[in-house]
Formats: structure tokens, C-alpha cells, sequence
């Protein structure tokens, strides 16, 4: 068994984060958190929204991630992410004041598409505010 793995988050505009790590964490569409440690099974799965989290040079890594496939080998992860930020590159008081804004336009929403789009704004807010913590 191989003491680490090569991790890639790679998103449509760059590459977010490439190292190796002693194990990662990244949530999947319909299963929940897969965690991956050296040597796992290969699997494909879809994404869903939330943090990936890994362990690298004994450093935990935090990025939020928004969609996405991430295709796992023995010794090689690779994420293709639709949306990725580190978490050391978010604003805390930006986000906030997002979410709040957000949170008080979606009780004046008329459709429900506008419903939808405040939901997805206020989920990712949320989101980035837990990959502060």
C-alpha cells in the first residue's frame, strides 16, 4: 500500500490544487462523503455540493466545490469540478453579507424559478461558510 495519493482539482476555468495527500474526503451526488485513502477501488462518481477536504505535507486542505465527476484510482484522484474556491481565498464577511441578502429576497420572490435561484445562492453561501470553519 502507497503512503500517498495524487489529488487534482481541476475546474472549466483552471487547476485549483494539485498534490500529494495521505487521504481525501469529497461529497457525491447520492452516497454522501466518499473518503479515499492510497490503494482504493477505482470508482467514477457524480458530485454534488460541498467540501473536499484532504490531508497534505500533514495540512488539512478545505476547498468548497459545486458539482462536478471525480474519478478515483489506486494511487490518483482526479475532480473535475464544475465550481471550486480554496477556502484560505473566501471572504467571511462577503459571503455573509450574501447570504443575508439573499435570505431576505427570497421571501419577496415571486416564481418560483427566482425561489430557486436565491435557494442555490443562499446552499453555496452556506457552504463556502462551513469550509471556514
Amino acid at each position: 500500500m502507497g503512503s500517498y495519493l495524487r489529488l487534482e482539482v481541476v475546474t472549466p476555468k483552471k487547476k485549483m490544487f494539485a498534490s500529494d495527500v495521505s487521504e481525501i474526503q469529497f461529497p457525491s451526488a447520492f452516497r454522501g462523503y466518499y473518503g479515499i485513502l492510497p490503494d482504493h477501488t477505482p470508482v467514477l462518481t457524480p458530485l454534488g455540493d460541498g467540501l473536499i477536504t484532504c490531508l497534505s505535507e500533514g495540512k488539512k486542505v478545505v476547498m468548497a466545490i459545486f458539482g462536478g465527476f471525480a474519478e478515483v484510482g489506486p494511487s490518483q484522484v482526479t475532480i473535475l469540478a464544475r465550481e471550486c474556491e480554496m477556502a484560505d481565498s473566501l471572504d467571511a464577511y462577503a459571503i455573509s453579507e450574501q447570504l443575508h441578502l439573499a435570505e431576505k429576497q427570497i421571501k419577496d420572490a415571486l416564481t418560483p424559478a427566482e425561489q430557486q435561484k436565491l435557494q442555490t445562492v443562499i446552499d453555496a453561501c452556506r457552504i463556502k461558510l462551513q469550509a471556514l470553519e
